[in-house]
């Protein structure tokens, strides 16, 4: 069928909830953002803005993690004495900016500033996901204060992320869950989360940027949650949740992100091309046949170039050539 809508348009059509003329993916959007060292360090491996020192062992592969046992916060009521960031101002916005430019197509993508360590996983990363949890049962009024103030910090980065990116997307990385369930009860989701992320959509809508929630791992049950506080929808969403279900019933109003089995064979490093290429399809055929809510993502997991941290190996180009001869299948 002849289309009129680039893949900019089309993208940013689906997460408004309008109609749109095939399936979008991630060769529709630039994600800028993701490796800035106030979020995880110099290069993954060093100091971030906060004092918490991230180390990239071969055990996991070369992926950024705070060091094991070298938590900040040990007590979350005496957070005002540990807790004292950067101020934002104080980076080189433009050099950041001016990095990731060669790689952004304004007219055919569009541009997605990512914030890594959200919220909750600030929180984890000062105290370790045990000591975050526990501060969240036990000292529920200190923890709030805590994250409130974390919400504040990450507001004063959105307006340097809108100021020197002009991003069209915002989204925020709070995993909240496992492969099987979340990490904490609904409730204490509601009670301590929902409203601050909440209050980081407005400032989103007020700055002119759609909100995007990213949360690995099984969180279906959080899907009306993140529609109440306004998200456009949900990102990295892992085949372990009822995807077709949750488009089905909303996905008028809400887009979910991913789809790809990330967990099993065709995420794995041992994935082979026909395995890969398979779980592209079977992702379109199942979610994109609705032609509301979905839109494709998907990655094999592999050892983090050090590089280029964005290299997703080999199996990535496999990934993007099998989803654009289905769109061209959609689009004859």
């Amino acid at each position: 069928m002849p289309i009129s809508m680039s893949p900019r348009e089309n993208y940013l059509a689906c997460l408004n909830h309008k109609p749109h003329e095939y399936t979008p993916g991630m060769t529709d959007v630039a994600m800028c953002g993701m490796f800035l060292p106030f979020e995880r360090g110099e290069g993954g491996a060093g100091v971030d803005a906060f004092g918490v020192r991230w180390v990239a062992p071969l055990s996991a592969a070369g992926g950024a993690l705070p060091a094991p046992g070298e938590f900040l916060l040990t007590d979350v009521t005496k957070w005002k004495d540990v807790v004292k960031p950067i101020n934002p101002k104080e980076y080189d916005w433009e050099r950041f900016a001016a990095l990731e430019a060669p790689r952004i197509n304004r007219d055919g993508q569009a541009v997605e500033v990512a914030s890594l360590n959200f919220i909750y996983e600030r929180l984890a990363t000062l105290m370790g996901f045990e000591g975050a949890l526990l501060a969240m049962a036990l000292e529920p009024e200190a923890t709030y204060e805590l994250l409130e103030f974390l919400l504040e910090w990450k507001i004063e980065v959105l307006k340097y992320y809108v100021k020197y990116y002009k991003p069209d997307i915002y989204t925020f990385f709070d995993d909240v869950a496992t492969e099987r369930m979340l990490f904490m009860s609904p409730e204490s989701y509601q009670t301590l989360l929902k409203p601050l992320h909440t209050r980081m959509v407005k400032a989103c809508n007020e700055l002119g940027v759609i909100a995007i929630q990213h949360t690995c791992g099984k969180a279906d049950l959080l899907v009306q949650d993140m529609i109440d506080e306004g998200c456009a929808g949900w990102s990295a969403v892992q085949a372990t949740n009822n995807i077709e279900e949750i488009i089905q019933n909303y996905g008028d109003k809400f887009v979910i992100i991913g789809g790809y089995n990330s967990n099993a064979g065709p995420g794995l490093p041992t994935a082979t091309e026909p395995e890969v290429r398979a779980e592209v399809r079977r992702c379109l055929d199942s979610y994109g046949k609705y032609r509301k809510g979905y839109i494709f993502f998907g990655m094999v997991l592999m050892p983090v170039n050090p590089d280029d941290p964005t290299d997703q190996g080999p199996m990535s180009a496999v990934i993007i050539d099998e989803f654009m001869k289905i769109r061209a299948e959609q689009t004859a």
